[in-house]
């Protein structure tokens, strides 16, 4: 199996990575573990990756599957346990990422590994995917990372400083992720460059640009209302979702990377798909008729009146619609029925905040960026599902 694996690994095949796992997790998972004990550059990474990932899988066939992974390696760093842990720190912080429903309770000891110099760097790279995926496992753990902003070693206080920079921009983390002001000072200026792994490759950047570089996960599905197959795209921010688009997921990836060097200057669009795990599952829920309002934090980025209209759209409940002369003259603007309509135009965030309810004065179907065919789609289920 190791030279399969092997192929897998160089071509970040995660498919067959999961025919893998369904005919012998098992085996899958002990040969990922026996190759995280060689490290030897990007396949190494990607080992540790695979594994995260093997484990998720795992996870849905066996409950708490993961759990007992992460316990075997604690067990591994155990003195008492006569076994090897070599980069047990990275294989944990990729496991606890992949599951952190199943696995945050670990946080504390996963942080505490921090004491052993050996482990410091595997530590902070799975906090760092941990802060990317479940910032409120991370949160508690502040006062761990903080001196590590200080590290002499560039990729340890890269790792650090992004680890700050992303807990800062949750809404969710404690306002403590704050860095001093003369210590601020001092990583501002800091060219020093980090080497850092995520998503199947690796990022070299500046340590002071990590000050402020945000991550936008960008993930795709497909979902299935009644006869039709709608095709998804969704990206978030630490802050909340920032876009979802109806077209396919490489034009949809290609929009949001356009519309991040506009919107988000700096920041590093990701594939990876447990950031939009909430989204997703409501989406889920409103093709399937079971939902009629989102509750999810949004990090819509426009012009001031451009958010102020979509805050308006926000406004008109599942199954109605509105002119683009009611929206004018609700935020005050009776004139602005072509700005209005030129904001629903570049509303970044479809069906969460709901453009397709906007009509013309007389009820007719004017403009929709993603095609007429879906507004006419989505208001009919909406008018068809609306008292259910």
């Amino acid at each position: 199996m190791m030279e399969m694996m092997e192929k897998i690994l160089r071509e970040r095949n995660w498919q067959d990575l999961e025919k893998l796992v369904r005919v012998s997790s098992k085996k899958a998972i002990r040969t990922l573990v026996n190759r995280i004990y060689i490290k030897d550059g990007l396949v190494f990474w990607r080992a540790v990756e695979a594994l995260g990932v093997a484990s998720a899988l795992d996870e849905k066939q066996k409950k708490d599957s993961s759990v007992e992974l992460v316990r075997r390696y604690f067990w591994s760093l155990n003195e008492e346990s006569g076994g090897n842990a070599w980069n047990a720190a990275e294989a944990i912080g990729s496991i606890m990422a992949s599951n952190p429903k199943e696995c945050g309770h670990f946080n504390w000891m996963f942080a505490n590994l921090l004491e052993d110099e050996s482990l410091q760097e595997g530590v902070l790279w799975g906090v760092l995917n941990l802060s990317i995926n479940a910032p409120e496992v991370v949160d508690p753990l502040m006062e761990r990372v903080y001196p590590f902003l200080e590290a002499r070693d560039a990729n340890q206080r890269g790792l650090a400083v992004w680890i700050f920079s992303l807990m800062k921009a949750c809404p969710s983390a404690n306002e403590r992720w704050e860095i001093g002001e003369e210590l601020h000072k001092i990583l501002i200026q800091d060219q020093e460059m980090a080497e850092i792994y995520l998503e199947g490759e690796y990022y070299h950047f500046p340590v002071s640009v990590l000050l402020g570089k945000e991550i936008i996960a960008f993930s795709a599905r497909e979902y299935e209302q009644a006869d039709f197959t709608w095709s998804i795209s969704v990206a978030s921010s630490q802050k909340g979702l920032c876009w979802v688009g109806l077209g396919t997921p490489e034009k949809e990836e290609g929009e949001v990377r356009a519309w991040a060097r506009k919107r988000m200057p700096g920041a590093l669009v990701i594939p990876r798909a447990l950031p939009n795990q909430k989204v997703m599952e409501q989406l889920e829920e409103y093709f399937s008729g079971i939902r009629q309002d989102f509750n999810l934090p949004l990090d819509p980025r426009g012009t001031d009146f451009q958010l102020k209209v979509w805050e308006e759209l926000c406004r008109i409940p599942y199954g109605e619609t509105r002119s683009y002369g009611e929206i004018a003259q609700n935020i005050g603007n009776p004139k602005g029925q072509r700005a209005v309509g030129l904001a629903n135009n570049k509303n970044p965030i479809a069906i969460i905040i709901p453009c397709h309810r906007v009509v013309g004065k007389k009820g007719d179907l004017v403009g929709y960026a993603s095609g007429l065919d879906h507004k006419v789609r989505l208001l009919d289920w909406e008018a068809a599902h609306r008292h259910q």
